[in-house]
């Protein structure tokens, strides 16, 4: 199967508002116009963009069509594709220094969204997709899932509308399943009964899940929801040493230590993934990403005896989490509209089916899948985007706090302490926070 799913304070110039001008020389209309007939593509034939991308699956794929863009709108679009790391300094390098050269961006907002919009860097897209003058009505916004959209904004501001979208699954070994006649487990309590009756310490371990301290931070997130706890309070300060907190800890680093195999403190996705792929565990949460992985023959020894769900609900509630990338549009763009246009042709449902067909899973709770993907996988997927919360705290330095939280994750697995872990994390989690970067000053 050939899928490529993908592996998550301006100055005085900003961005005009929805429907204003944006280059009368270039045809740009100087208002609203009546919403009459078909939607005006057209509107701003002649403008050219900017758009940089990180060099992504989404990206590979969307490139070589944007002359059909061209051809619909009459707007060019000068397309820079770069590696991540080059990327994410190319944008920040031109935030900070207010450019308008820039105009669609991508973004991952659970990386860089907290400091992007405490420096409002972001165009508020909310706007723009509810004026009626520059948005069709075929895109339709409400299809968008609502608990992305909301991981996506930061106050009033809607940051980015996602291109590619990951939600965190339980794959698990159906042959093994029914060799010891267990059912999928609903709730966390199942899961653990299930690894408890499955386990072959000889043989196939019954479960894993991401031990490295960072990576592991991502993964975490369903559990400490499910139990009941939360990243942060509505002030921004560490939530997550609750005694909900500390039991999401506990459960995770013990199924983690007790029902799979050792050394699983070294291990992110890159080598907890061919554990699975290899037969060597039965039951393995991760991103829905790894779909293509797992079911190719050439690649995964248990391609045909795999099955998906939603993660399990816990005593605080079932709850989904997400991560993955976005189109923004930068506050100091002088191209906001013909900007907006782009976003709206790239996230349309027509465009975001055909990525889906491609292996590139998308936002919108409408798109048909098609034949291409599991059936279960597919259900699994679109009823975890109907609510599902960012895995990780909108906060900054992102990086720095996922160290932090990630040391208890490596203290519960390896069956330390985990209350003072726990505690201890969450006091660094509020010192990074407080020392972190402040807004800049333009």
């Amino acid at each position: 199967m050939a899928l490529a799913l993908a592996a998550c304070g301006g100055g005085e110039s900003a961005a005009p508002a929805p429907g204003q001008a944006t280059d009368d020389a270039n045809g740009a209309a100087e208002g609203p116009s009546e919403v009459s007939g078909e939607f005006d593509w057209r509107r701003y034939e002649g403008e050219t963009i900017r758009m940089v991308a990180n060099q992504h699956p989404w990206q590979e794929a969307i490139q070589p069509l944007v002359g059909e863009f061209t051809e619909l709108t009459g707007i060019e679009v000068e397309f820079e594709a770069l590696p991540e790391a080059q990327f994410r300094q190319r944008v920040q390098v031109e935030m900070t220094s207010g450019s308008e050269d820039l105009d669609v961006f991508m973004t991952n907002v659970q990386n860089e969204g907290a400091t992007f919009a405490a420096n409002d860097w972001y165009a508020d897209l909310r706007a723009f997709a509810e004026d009626e003058a520059i948005t069709s009505e075929e895109y339709d916004f409400d299809d968008l899932s609502p608990g992305v959209l909301d991981g996506h904004s930061f106050g009033e501001t809607l940051t980015g509308i996602p291109i590619q979208l990951e939600t965190q699954m339980l794959f698990y070994r159906t042959d093994i399943f029914e060799e010891h006649g267990v059912e999928v487990p609903q709730t966390m309590e199942d899961l653990e009964a299930v690894a408890a009756e499955i386990d072959d310490p000889e043989g196939t371990r019954a479960f894993t899940a991401r031990g490295r301290a960072a990576a592991s931070v991502t993964q975490i997130s369903t559990y400490l929801f499910n139990f009941g706890g939360a990243w942060t309070t509505d002030d921004g300060q560490a939530a997550f040493a609750s005694p909900e907190g500390v039991e999401a800890f506990d459960f995770y680093g013990r199924m983690v230590r007790e029902y799979g195999p050792p050394g699983a403190v070294n291990n992110s996705w890159e080598e907890a993934l061919p554990l699975f792929q290899q037969g060597e565990v039965a039951m393995y949460t991760d991103a829905s990403t790894f779909l293509p992985q797992i079911i190719d023959e050439e690649t995964s020894q248990v391609a045909d005896t795999v099955g998906f769900a939603k993660m399990p609900a816990g005593p605080g509630g079932e709850f989904q989490t997400f991560n993955g990338w976005a189109l923004g549009i930068s506050a100091f763009t002088q191209k906001a509209n013909p900007a907006w246009y782009f976003v709206q042709w790239a996230t349309s449902p027509e465009m975001v089916e055909r990525l889906t067909a491609e292996g590139i899973a998308g936002a919108r709770q409408s798109i048909d899948f098609g034949e291409t993907y599991p059936e279960d996988w597919v259900t699994a997927f679109t009823e975890s985007l109907g609510d599902a919360r960012a895995q990780l705290p909108a906060v900054q330095p992102v990086a720095e706090v996922r160290d932090a939280i990630g040391q208890a994750v490596v203290e519960s697995i390896s069956g330390g302490e985990v209350e003072p872990a726990v505690e201890a994390a969450a006091q660094s989690f509020d010192s990074i926070v407080a020392s972190g970067p402040a807004p800049t000053d333009d």
